[in-house]
């Protein structure tokens, strides 16, 4: 047993013991009901190895967006992408992709929403309000999910129209001057038709001031970490014929926000030209924007990101008989998103990289799906389709660049503002000191993306007689047809890197799930399991050579796992291991991370060894008192690592966003009043030093391991003027960590949020 798992769960086994030696009076723990084989099933008698959060929990541990879940599941890490605020890379198990906001690459988890893939995370951290139900399924699900979830899925369930006339409110407000309101109103049924409007409205300061004298007015200086949100959903439901269930929903986002601050942390002095020297290194969070070249506050040129997504969701149930059932799912999703990010001198160079990315993706899916059962044998089989056309382009510009007085730059008047010069100078392209009054325009480029696929899948679970129908064996299997084709185009100047190219690609691809799954008692139950996926090829969007694409990432697992519901349902014992191997990886290179950030290589190299564990447990200590732990552990060997120069590099090859150890623990005390009902909620997350970077140039890019105290108290159930009410104070990083949580080359950081907190109160009539 790994000695930090000792250590950091012994306080949770001597509570579980002497809570559970006390005899006290348990409450029994409810059973959680998922989805995650298509059909309503508890999350004990499925064997995959999975994580729900309910309503309940959602509130209680008050996850506000999906990256919220990131940190409470140990498994699951979602770092920012470095260019866009409202991006996450998603890794489960080790297996994400760094590079999430390119349309040329693909995922390895699959995002789904209420049955709809979204093939991109962009849009991501819109507001989670009114779900029913988020499930995180651990490991390849290519089966039933198809492409893209090699490393598994996080699955988000709406709450459906509930038919009667109802209305819920919540209106909260913290420091940073945020503040957020979400209404759902619920209609009641008329004829067959029930509906559910909601609307989620938030707002926050950055918490990095975008000041200094060098402020020039009327041009755009928008504060790091921003945050804006107003997202709208309705939807409809209707049950008016016997045997068929209709439902359709429209969601739409509009954020603006600003991205994370990338601060100067590395070495001073003879790094630079002498013009421009660096004097000043930032290794704790600063709540200013600062330059390394003398420390004093300066204001960094950046517009606001502004992301729009919208979908719609058109599913459709008919109960054919009682054992056979047929579902539509058809949905479309938009994504228009314009990021902006100013790197304010972070890679310590003559200048401060200024990056401008445009995205406009829509998709289109449809999937039907047959539903059965007879005696011993349940099954799903379908047919899906999914089609994805995106543009993007990418503009790059480097402020205060050197030329020589002959040089020849390009200057883009329009769009972007002149840097002043150091002696005031103002009527000259260039400055007495030979920088450039202007910005290098390093140059622009756009790829656009053309994929179709197809697929037929079927999986049956058959529970032979023989054994006290304590054994079920499953076999799955999916055939995908992958076709997608890529252009990159530029604006034609000599300098720019990114050159004209083409790529495509015809894959097909046989993926199986095979499961042995045996019910030792009513109670407790193991499983066997062995699963493939795959991740589509693609292109580098940006590195030198578009018409060099890379080919599937393939992922074959094996797993074994345990679950049981112990102590008269008082205690709750999940857990998992796992060895997956990972053939044909892709995997990012960065030549040099700190004098040319924007080149990035993806190419397939050899094969990837990853073994882990997973414990999840939860207990009713008392019948007010619950204790929730979950873990993991992963390690990784890679084999046969070639890169593009030839060389073998297995021994120094590495995964990003992979810790070795993580996990979490949460308390909830509710104790009754007169009143009503006081709910305490403390939760703290952990995870170890993971690499934010790596396979560069210039050595090892590590975050440090952090660990993140939340918590909330309510009072709940109170009853005045014909409502429910419930008033709560909450905080987040309630310890006020102060941590690096990404790194690019060995100089540019950005940092935890600082300390958060607020008051919010909840109405439902």
């Amino acid at each position: 047993m790994p000695a930090i798992l000792t250590r950091k769960t012994l306080p949770v086994a001597v509570l579980l013991a002497s809570g559970l030696a006390a005899g006290n009076a348990f409450a029994q723990l409810e059973e959680v009901i998922v989805t995650a084989q298509k059909r309503t099933e508890s999350l004990q008698d499925i064997p995959i190895s999975i994580y729900a959060y309910d309503a309940q929990t959602i509130e209680s541990m008050r996850l506000v967006d999906a990256q919220d879940l990131g940190m409470a599941s140990p498994s699951l890490q979602m770092p920012s992408y470095p260019t866009s605020s409202n991006n996450l890379a998603l890794f489960i198990r080790g297996i994400g992709n760094a590079d999430s906001v390119v349309i040329t690459k693909d995922p390895t988890v699959g995002l789904y929403y209420d049955g709809v893939y979204a093939a991109r995370s962009s849009g991501l951290l819109a507001d989670l309000s009114e779900l029913e139900r988020v499930e995180i399924l651990r490991g390849p699900q290519g089966t039933l999910y198809g492409r893209n979830s090699t490393a598994g899925a996080i699955n988000f369930i709406n709450a459906k129209p509930t038919g009667e006339l109802g209305f819920k409110q919540t209106l909260g407000a913290g420091n940073l001057d945020s503040w957020r309101s979400t209404s759902h109103l619920n209609l009641p049924n008329v004829a067959g038709f029930s509906a559910k409007l909601t609307a989620a409205l938030s707002d926050r300061d950055g918490w990095v001031d975008n000041s200094g004298p060098n402020k020039i007015p009327g041009l755009d200086y928008t504060d790091f970490y921003k945050k804006e949100n107003q997202g709208y959903r309705a939807a409809l439901r209707y049950d008016g014929i016997e045997k068929l269930l209709v439902d359709y929903s429209f969601d739409y986002s509009d954020m603006t926000t600003g991205p994370g601050y990338f601060q100067y942390g590395g070495p001073t002095g003879g790094l630079s030209p002498a013009y421009e020297p660096i004097t000043d290194s930032f290794t704790s969070r600063l709540k200013e924007t600062r330059t390394p070249t003398g420390g004093g506050e300066f204001a960094y040129y950046l517009p606001d990101t502004e992301t729009k997504v919208y979908g719609h969701n058109f599913t459709v149930s008919y109960e054919i008989n009682e054992n056979l059932s047929l579902k539509s799912i058809t949905g479309y999703r938009n994504l228009d998103d314009e990021a902006s990010q100013n790197f304010t001198q972070s890679f310590g160079g003559t200048g401060s990289l200024e990056v401008y990315t445009a995205t406009d993706d829509d998709q289109f899916s449809q999937e039907l799906q047959l539903l059965g059962s007879a005696k011993r044998l349940s099954y799903v089989a379908g047919l899906y389709y999914f089609d994805e056309n995106g543009d993007q382009s990418e503009r790059q510009y480097l402020d205060r660049a050197t030329v020589d007085q002959t040089g020849i730059i390009a200057l883009d008047l329009t769009n972007f503002p002149p840097t002043p010069c150091s002696d005031g100078s103002t009527s000259a392209p260039f400055c007495s000191d030979f920088t450039a009054f202007y910005p290098l325009y390093l140059g622009e480029y756009t790829v656009k993306t053309d994929i179709e696929s197809w697929a037929g899948f079927g999986q049956a679970t058959w529970t032979p007689d023989m054994l006290g129908d304590r054994l079920d064996l499953t076999l799955g299997l999916r055939y995908t047809d992958d076709k997608r084709d890529a252009t990159r185009t530029n604006d034609g100047l000599l300098w720019n890197s990114f050159g004209p190219g083409k790529s495509s690609s015809d894959k097909d691809k046989v993926d199986y799930t095979a499961v042995v799954d045996y019910s030792w008692s009513d109670d407790i139950s193991t499983y066997a399991k062995v699963a493939t996926g795959f991740r589509s090829g693609g292109s580098s969007r940006n590195g030198l050579d578009f018409d060099q694409a890379f080919d599937q990432e393939t992922v074959t697992s094996y797993e074994l796992g345990w679950k049981s519901q112990l102590m008269d349902d008082h205690l709750r014992l999940n857990a998992a291991v796992f060895y997956m191997e990972v053939d044909d990886i892709i995997l990012d290179y960065l030549p040099d991370p700190v004098n040319s950030p924007q080149f990035v290589e993806v190419f397939n190299s050899g094969n990837a060894d990853i073994y882990g564990a997973e414990l999840d447990l939860q207990a009713a200590i008392t019948d007010r008192f619950l204790v929730s732990f979950n873990y993991a552990y992963l390690d990784y060997t890679i084999n046969d690592a070639i890169f593009p120069d030839g060389s073998d590099r297995s021994d120094t090859t590495e995964l990003v966003w992979s810790p070795e150890h993580a996990f979490a623990i949460s308390t909830d005390y509710n104790l009754p009043i007169s009143v009503g009902e006081v709910r305490f909620h403390l939760d703290y997350s952990w995870q170890d030093a993971q690499l934010a970077l790596a396979n560069t140039e210039f050595g090892k890019v590590e975050v440090g391991s952090f660990g993140l105290l939340n918590g909330r108290v309510s009072l709940a159930d109170v009853k005045m003027f014909g409502a429910d009410w419930q008033f709560a104070l909450w905080g987040k990083n309630l310890a006020n960590r102060d941590d690096a949580n990404y790194l690019i080359g060995t100089t540019a950081s950005t940092y935890l949020q600082p300390r958060t907190y607020g008051a919010e109160l909840i109405l439902e009539l």
